[in-house]
């Protein structure tokens, strides 16, 4: 295998940077053409967004709209709410509402991909030179452009916690050669825990390894080792003071930059600064001892004051939430769960994942950049671990495997070129396709349509469809808008848009903070219609909202004994202190009223 001699810095290459322009409007023009669905979690961002702007505060990061009482203390960051205000203000300058919207619904994702297009291609670079860079711009295109996280509308955060992560590795790739890596290393690493915990152990990861670096380097990685750590704890210490309340720092929990995630992670920063500040001229051996020194320190503090955080999240949660709202939620079950819905995309992000971590263990021993192998080695082998546990986590394993698949690429390019074979140049074209797990669906699909028996569906096909309006579009809350405002019940999935396209409050939606609202919600819809009336009032609910296309009758009605509240509701008769309101027959909900008394 080809070694690279020198530092080749991608800025310098013009020509790849012309090709980085085009790819990046390739991208561009993949995701216009590709459509978009604008998940709830886009919809709830933007609705924080609209509360900000209309005058919530800065540091109120309460959902004053989720839930009972005082609604929800949500776990997001104002550093995501920040830029995308600010693209919309400026737009909102020049052009009427609607438009302005979407053009901060297309702005705000599509720079994040460019930025993270060109981590890609850095680490590439770094890894691979000029054929390693272009190599990581192909493989990048359709790594961004499948992973849904940069079409239209994705206002959610993890798109800019992959731009991060992405960042954070190419940094780590070019710590020996570019001046204040290290510095800027730590600040990606610290602004992505500030945003969310979602990618803390790939994180935590990269910072060990960074670690790794100093132990194995000495002295001779003293200065960058010492900006790394300072720019964790710095940027940590900015972001928590900038952006995080008082309520919302002393949360107990470990879902955002509480004083369970800081307090640790800035011990570690500060306890790695004074390592290498002082120790950095020692033996390899007394290095390492104060790492695990540093190490055992820091998991000591976190068993002690925070012992959640190193427990599973779900076994924390009331078991009725378990049982009957996370079962539901798709992108937190595991992989025996979601290969039932999606087998041929699961079975090819496994085999795609079980290859690259072949791939990166053939580069170890191959390459010099035994380090940086190493450490791509375990982002993917955690990253499948961690997805086949919970299928969410799907996006950090194919972003973590962009850098070993560019290399796979560049080395077929390698031969091609060195020995002009057609066979070598529709392998490549092959590897290409076949290291999207979206190729798996098609041939999922196509062996379905081939093998599904025919004209067994024709007499549904001829059957006049209804012209039902979709419960997600703008224009099927038409008629709660015109209610009187108050508090909805409403399918969980559906919350986000009530609260988008309404003035109600809601009850429940899907965030787990939202615990009393959850409880309530899911007690009610397993309750008797006939028993419910106290409950309601007690909890301040005016209207039950139920969606004529996914009431999930069934699932209520399978947990509740056969009795389940949507079903009842549908259909009747109905208990006096419900009133159903009157609406087109094509209406997307049917709306029941609570009567006063």
């Amino acid at each position: 295998m080809q070694r690279l001699q020198g530092s080749y810095s991608i800025l310098a290459d013009r020509f790849v940077c012309r090709l980085f322009v085009a790819a990046f409007l390739v991208l561009i023009a993949l995701i216009m053409l590709g459509g978009y669905v604008e998940g709830p979690d886009d919809t709830m961002r933007w609705v924080t967004v609209t509360d900000l702007q209309e005058g919530q505060g800065w540091f109120d990061s309460y959902q004053h709209r989720l839930g009972p009482g005082d609604g929800t203390l949500m776990h997001w960051s104002r550093l995501v709410d920040a830029p995308i205000s600010a693209i919309h203000w400026l737009s909102s300058v020049v052009l009427p509402p609607k438009t302005a919207l979407g053009v901060t619904a297309f702005v705000w994702p599509i720079l994040l991909a460019g930025l993270t297009l060109w981590a890609f291609a850095v680490t590439g670079g770094g890894l691979g030179g000029r054929e390693g860079a272009i190599s990581a711009l192909v493989i990048g295109v359709f790594a961004l452009k499948n992973s849904g996280n940069y079409d239209q509308y994705s206002f959610d955060h993890h798109g800019l916690q992959i731009m991060l992560f992405a960042s954070a590795l190419s940094f780590f790739v070019l710590r020996k050669d570019r001046a204040h890596a290290g510095w800027w290393m730590g600040v990606c690493l610290a602004v992505s825990v500030s945003i969310g915990t979602e990618s803390l152990v790939q994180i935590a990861l990269i910072g060990i390894f960074f670690a790794l670096d100093w132990i194995l380097s000495g002295s001779g990685s003293r200065r960058r080792t010492l900006e790394f750590s300072a720019a964790i704890f710095v940027t940590l210490v900015l972001t928590t003071l900038a952006t995080t309340s008082r309520d919302s720092f002393l949360y107990p929990g470990c879902d955002a930059l509480t004083i369970s995630v800081a307090m640790p992670t800035g011990l570690a920063a500060l306890g790695l600064f004074g390592a290498a500040f002082l120790a950095s001229g020692w033996s390899v051996w007394a290095r390492a001892g104060c790492f695990l020194v540093v190490g055992a320190i820091v998991l000591g503090l976190a068993h002690t004051y925070a012992p959640y955080c190193l427990e599973n999240p779900i076994d924390q949660m009331p078991a009725a939430m378990r049982a009957f709202w996370l079962s539901q939620i798709t992108e937190a079950q595991n992989v025996t769960v979601v290969i039932q819905r999606h087998t041929g995309e699961v079975i090819a992000l496994i085999g795609i994942a079980v290859f690259t971590i072949l791939a990166a263990s053939v580069f170890l021993c191959a390459s010099d950049k035994k380090v940086e192998y190493l450490l791509l080695l375990l982002l993917v082998a955690v990253g499948l671990i961690l997805f086949l546990y919970q299928s969410r986590m799907r996006i950090f394993l194919s972003m973590s495997m962009v850098a070993v698949q560019a290399q796979v690429l560049r080395v077929m390019f390698q031969k091609y070129k060195a020995n002009g074979s057609s066979l070598m140049g529709v392998l490549m074209i092959v590897f290409v396709a076949l290291v999207s797990p979206k190729t798996g669906a098609s041939i999922e699909k196509r062996y379905t349509a081939l093998t599904a028996p025919k004209g067994g569906n024709a007499a549904s096909e001829t059957q006049e469809p209804r012209r039902i309006t979709s419960c997600n579009a703008e224009n099927s809350f038409e008629p709660l808008r015109n209610l009187a405002p108050g508090m909805v019940v409403v399918g969980f999935d559906y919350a986000p848009d009530v609260l988008r396209h309404t003035d109600h409050s809601v009850l429940a939606g899907n965030y787990h903070r939202n615990e009393s609202g959850l409880l309530a919600q899911i007690d009610l819809f397993r309750s008797d219609a006939s028993e419910i009336g106290p409950r309601l009032a007690e909890l301040g609910v005016d209207y039950i909202a139920i969606c004529k296309f996914n009431p999930r009758s069934e699932y209520w009605s399978s947990v509740s004994d056969g009795k389940g509240l949507p079903a009842e509701l549908i259909a009747g008769p109905l208990p006096e202190f419900l009133e159903e309101i009157e609406g087109d027959e094509d209406a997307a909900f049917h709306i029941f009223r609570v009567r006063n008394g």
